[in-house]
């Protein structure tokens, strides 16, 4: 039971997440008086990568452009940041714990990720910023690995008291080096659909 809906949820959430970061920049897209043409969100990232159309009437400038382009991850960031902060303080029945704890990995690995692999190699939204002059190759990754050192641990903590409750402490610290060990092979994965 604990397997399946870890497995569930895992994916479930992957696809919020994607949606969570178009949202995103399109919320940012309305407020600047556009409009948003299409939605793709993919089933199958890190192979194949979702996206926004939008659209504007009007001449926008540059700095609302750069919002747009980084709102995608400062919304995936801050949402993640958000649930592991209530997460802290409230222990949910485990499915919702579990789910919520899911949903912060996935916006908290795409904004982190974002900024991180856009740092070795720019693209989208990153590749846009610098090109714009908001962040350079060193900054996007010092701030990515900067805020995937802080949140790895919290999740790794919010984590471990997911497990802890079907599985011992040493098996609870195992899994967790397991489960972080797909952050290396979807980064690959990631870089490998760019070449």
């Amino acid at each position: 039971m604990f397997l399946a809906s870890l497995v569930v949820a895992g994916f479930l959430t992957k696809i919020i997440s994607e949606f969570i970061h178009e949202i995103g920049h399109g919320i940012l897209v309305l407020l600047f008086g556009g409009e948003i043409l299409e939605i793709y969100i993919s089933p199958f990232w890190p192979l194949q990568h979702s996206w926004i159309k939008w659209s504007f009437p009007r001449q926008i400038g540059r700095e609302e452009f750069a919002v747009i382009y980084a709102g995608g991850i400062l919304f995936c960031l801050t949402i993640s940041f958000l649930i592991q902060a209530l997460l802290s303080l409230r222990e949910p029945f485990w499915f919702y714990k579990l789910s919520l704890t899911w949903l912060s990995f996935w916006t908290f690995l795409n904004g982190t990720g974002y900024l991180i692999l856009g740092g070795i190699k720019p693209f989208g939204d990153i590749e846009q910023l610098i090109k714009m002059g908001y962040l350079t190759q060193p900054s996007s990754f010092v701030l990515g690995l900067s805020f995937f050192i802080i949140g790895c641990y919290m999740l790794s903590k919010i984590f471990f008291g997911v497990f802890s409750k079907f599985f011992s402490a040493k098996t609870s610290k195992i899994l967790i080096v397991i489960f972080w060990m797909q952050v290396p092979l979807y980064s690959l994965l990631y870089l490998l659909t760019m070449l």
